[in-house]
């Protein structure tokens, strides 16, 4: 399984669209290759301007 962290500083009042807009336009991009598999999102509890993108895919061959 391949792993990938993407972790970006984004002002806490535009958290909420920048998850939005991850979900509408990167998501179903990576939705399009054979190898994703699935995206959490996480936010830190201690700062927030902190969002942390997880990134599962099959294997990195694919």
């Amino acid at each position: 399984m391949l792993i990938e962290r993407l972790k970006f500083k984004v002002a806490p009042n535009l958290r909420e669209n920048f998850i939005q807009k991850d979900a509408q336009i990167w998501t179903i991009g990576l939705a399009e290759y054979p190898r994703f598999l699935a995206q959490d999102v996480w936010m830190s509890l201690n700062d927030h301007t902190e969002v942390t993108l997880i990134i599962f895919g099959a294997t990195l061959e694919q």
